[in-house]
């Protein structure tokens, strides 16, 4: 049996620490004060703490409630203290005011938060006019511990902690609590469990004795809604009574243990009414399975369709959602597609493999292609892409022309199977259209002369993704895709931007947005600025704390790609040890071709190339499958190259030297590698060109390759007998790639402000962006020299490459091309010069 305690009744309640500085003011002149406190507050035990305190210092003193004689009838000098103000009537609240204007008479009174009357607020303004109210209500640590100890009672600190958490230190609740506290049921009890249960039908009673609107509107608060609208209710303000009656602290919140014990005894009918108006109520109860103890199908499709609306929006909630409905009675194999693909969305790959793995098989036929995304989608995760693959081939009704279905099969060197699939035309859909210029920009991207077209479609296809709002599983959002297309084409700047927009809008959902920050920084290494790549890469870790193993390999990639330039020996062996495990559980495939690069260099670096051999042949045979295209074969030869280069073995540069000639007559990325890797061999052999090492190495940073232009320079500075000669190469290797990854600026003067069209960033490299506006302002070499702090040569060498670049086939041609190029307002057109 549960016995109700009022605390305000019982004669062991503390008398509140705020008395002890009222009593002295009562005892220095006429006593008139006013209490305020809800139901349970302590007020009247209060009021007769006051009048024993009064009669102990031979006041007389009259303590009167309800319906007792008319406080007008009791004389000015006998101190009379009110009870329940709000209670009384009307005529006695007027002899009450009457008492007040007399400056002799006493009057002490306690009242609730809410005064309804004109009379009652008119007597409680009086009365603060000589001391402010005294406002109960509220148990701090101290008192409870005071009255722990006037009791002679033994409890547990953690155990005051906990009541008074649970509480919030209502008085009636703490009081209550603390009677029934009983050590012996807290054994292990963190939760006092125990203590909320038998005081659940004190709680319920109390919210029973009130006006049904606003009883429904403190359930409602109990169960967590904010998205109902207001009900109509008589309450001029259901916060402050519900605060008033002791179950609502004053923002409208409900202390823990009145939240616990309402949700508990909220009968089904209205659970399940609640839950239907109210997505906040039915989150709660798919949170706290215990507010139903049996399965409520009811109950479990009411949730369902909240599942479904949250959808993409908020994949944390729809996941929470569905597997309420689960602990419910809901089919977990009919919910499975829907389960994983909210998980999936928010990053938690292993809990979507484990819903696939464990609901997936009995799921409806319908959901089959969902699931064989999310599948493949995990399998590319867990850095297994062949695994992916496998599943779409074994499908029955396979659709080789679904984004994920396109990637997998690229991704492990099934080119083949993109250019035989059936053409049909795509649904006129963003979606559909996105595939259909993926699938184009993939089969154009490994012909033999990959242009820029392959990239247009691909960005196209990024863009179009984007817009379709499509964020289901796939191995590699499609603006990863066309990055790395991009960095093969040498096409840094449209990398960065893809992928800087991708980021910006969403690109694939919330699950794709640590890899798109981890590719970003990585382009941004290669774009020779370590802060932001150093900044995306933290991004990245805040938007996935835990990288899956194919993440993790590229976020490894960038760590050892900043240390490799930036700092010291001992920090890259710290690195790349890392990175070398990570390497060890990750498949290679084509989107993970780039990092692998780095790592080969690392390892090369390092003396540990047989790390990396076992990755680097695999690459290689992938690759092979598409017929070794230059677009993604290019850095592959260039990362053996240089391999061969660190580890003094002519055997292993001579192949893939020769594999980038053979590729020179279609690719310009090729070719620059081609005869950068010819200028390198010379100078290893002691023959120190300067300026076809100077030319190399622009043409190195004009394809994104800075890093390595820098080091061809500085080993042709080092090996150079002639000291100018040397400083001359040194200059060159500081302005290509300086120490701390900033780029030096032009000092133009206020007339050459004109903003590049976004193919400026792509033809030209920024250094020679800077060198194109001072051409048109007509200077010579050596003014361009000076003005940048760079050797009159180096700067004909940059022209020289500008010249190429634009395909110009005279002075005035390269003027006019560099005219359209840069200029937007004809101000800087008129500085150009055709001399």
């Amino acid at each position: 049996m549960t016995i109700e305690i009022r605390a305000d009744a019982s004669p062991t309640a503390p008398v509140p620490r705020m008395l002890s500085g009222a009593l002295d003011a009562l005892r220095s002149g006429v006593p008139r004060v006013l209490l305020i406190g809800g139901a349970g507050a302590g007020k009247s035990t209060a009021l007769r703490t006051l009048r024993d305190a009064l009669e102990s210092d031979g006041r007389r003193a009259s303590l009167v409630h309800g319906r007792e004689p008319d406080p007008g009838d009791f004389p000015a000098s006998e101190v009379l203290l009110v009870d329940d103000l709000h209670l009384l009537s009307d005529e006695r609240i007027a002899g009450l005011h009457r008492r007040t204007r007399d400056p002799a008479a006493a009057l002490i009174v306690t009242t609730r938060p809410l005064s309804e009357s004109s009379g009652a607020r008119a007597v409680a303004d009086a009365l603060e006019q000589h001391l402010p109210a005294i406002v109960l209500g509220h148990v701090s640590r101290a008192e409870m511990l005071d009255a722990i100890a006037a009791r002679g009672m033994t409890v547990p600190d953690g155990c005051v902690t906990g009541i008074l958490d649970l509480t919030a230190g209502v008085s009636w609740l703490t009081w209550a609590a603390l009677a029934q506290h009983d050590v012996r049921d807290c054994d292990g009890d963190d939760d006092h469990g125990e203590l909320v249960r038998s005081l659940q039908a004190s709680i319920v009673r109390r919210l029973e004795r009130l006006d049904p609107a606003l009883r429904a509107r403190i359930e409602e608060a109990c169960l967590g809604a904010s998205d109902l609208s207001e009900p109509e209710t008589p309450t001029t303000d259901w916060v402050l009574h519900g605060h008033a009656e002791g179950l609502l602290l004053r923002n409208g919140q409900p202390a823990p243990i009145v939240r616990r014990a309402v949700r508990a005894a909220v009968p089904m009918p209205r659970l399940i009414a609640l839950s239907a108006r109210s997505a906040d109520i039915a989150q709660t109860v798919a949170r706290a399975g215990g507010l139903c103890e049996h399965d409520d199908a009811r109950l479990a499709a009411i949730l369902v369709r909240h599942a479904d609306r949250w959808g993409t929006a908020d994949p944390v909630q729809a996941a929470r959602l569905y597997e309420g409905a689960v602990a419910y009675g809901a089919d977990p194999a009919v919910l499975a597609a829907r389960r994983a693909e909210v998980l999936w969305l928010q990053g938690d790959v292993e809990g979507a493999a484990a819903v696939i793995e464990h609901d997936g098989a009995h799921a409806p036929e319908t959901d089959s292609p969902v699931l064989a995304d999310l599948s493949a989608g995990v399998w590319a995760e867990r850095g297994m892409l062949a695994q992916g693959e496998a599943v779409h081939r074994l499908m029955p009704d396979r659709d080789p022309l679904t984004p994920s279905a396109l990637l997998t099969a690229f991704g492990t060197g099934d080119a083949e199977s993109l250019i035989q699939a059936d053409d049909r035309p795509c649904p006129p859909t963003a979606l559909g259209v996105s595939t259909q210029l993926l699938r184009r920009g993939l089969i154009s991207s490994v012909s033999p002369d990959a242009s820029e077209a392959a990239l247009t479609d691909l960005v196209r296809s990024a863009e179009l993704y984007t817009r379709s709002g499509h964020a289901g599983a796939i191995c590699e959002p499609p603006a990863v895709v066309a990055a790395n297309v991009a960095l093969g084409l040498g096409a840094l700047a449209t990398a960065e931007a893809v992928l800087t927009d991708a980021i910006a809008t969403g690109h694939s959902g919330p699950w794709a947005r640590h890899r798109l920050l981890l590719w970003l920084a990585w382009v941004q290494v290669q774009r020779a600025r370590p802060g932001e790549a150093r900044d995306s890469l933290r991004r990245a870790e805040a938007a996935a704390p835990a990288f899956t193993p194919r993440s993790a390999l590229l976020a490894h990639a960038v760590r050892v790609a900043l240390v490799r330039r930036y700092e010291d020996t001992a920090a890259l062996e710290s690195a790349w040890r890392e990175a070398r495990g990570a390497l060890l559980r990750v498949d290679v495939d084509a989107f993970l071709l780039h990092p692998l690069t780095e790592l080969i260099g690392a390892a090369a670096r390092l003396g540990d190339a047989d790390h990396t051999a076992a990755a680097f042949d695999a690459a290689l045979a992938l690759t092979a499958r598409w017929g070794s295209p230059p677009l993604w074969t290019a850095h592959l030869h260039w990362a053996g190259i240089q391999q061969g280069i660190l580890l003094g073995r002519p055997d292993l540069v001579a192949p893939h030297a020769k594999a980038l000639v053979v590729q020179s007559a279609h690719s310009e990325v090729a070719a620059t590698m081609a005869k950068a890797g010819r200028v390198w061999t010379s100078v290893l052999a002691g023959s120190v060109d300067p300026e076809a090492v100077e030319e190399a190495a622009i043409g190195l940073s004009s394809i994104g390759m800075m890093w390595d232009a820098a080091r061809l320079a500085g080993h042709g500075a080092g090996r150079a007998t002639d000291r100018k000669v040397a400083a001359r190469l040194l200059a060159c290797a500081r302005e290509i790639h300086p120490a701390d990854g900033t780029r030096s600026l032009v000092a133009a003067d206020d007339s050459a402000t004109g903003t590049e069209r976004p193919q400026a960033a792509e033809l030209l490299s920024e250094r020679e962006l800077e060198i194109a506006r001072l051409v048109l302002q007509g200077r010579t070499y050596a003014q361009i020299g000076e003005a940048i702090f760079i050797s009159p040569r180096t700067a004909e060498h940059h022209i020289a490459h500008i010249r190429r670049r634009l395909g110009a086939t005279s002075r005035a041609d390269v003027l006019a091309k560099l005219r359209e190029l840069l200029s937007e307002d004809g101000a800087l057109a008129a500085r150009g010069s055709d001399e």
